[in-house]
């Protein structure tokens, strides 16, 4: 997993923008803004948690609709986060930052 990061201004503040990539293929991109400075341990991290957490949604919801999924209950939805490898290295991730 790799993340790249950058910030910009906005025309009330900054915004942060993260895009997390997994073996080079890009899987999800966000944007943070803020009007004021923020209040993280250490630069993007907000910002890198909600594109982890953006991946992993994304990555339930095409399990979801390949498995052909109407309603996701909460078993299912903890079977595809069991099997599925790349929602167990996105959780590794998440718990690093």
């Amino acid at each position: 997993m790799e993340f790249k990061n950058e910030w910009k201004k906005t025309r009330s503040g900054f915004a942060h923008i993260t895009k997390l990539f997994n073996k080079g293929n890009l899987l999800v991109e966000v944007k943070c803004n803020y009007l004021n400075r923020t209040w993280e341990s250490y630069r993007f991290q907000s910002s890198m948690k909600q594109a982890v957490h953006v991946a992993i949604e994304n990555e339930i919801s095409v399990e979801k609709t390949e498995r052909g999924i109407k309603r996701l209950t909460k078993k299912l939805r903890e079977e595809i986060v069991n099997e599925s490898k790349l929602i167990q290295q996105l959780k590794e991730v998440q718990k690093s930052l």
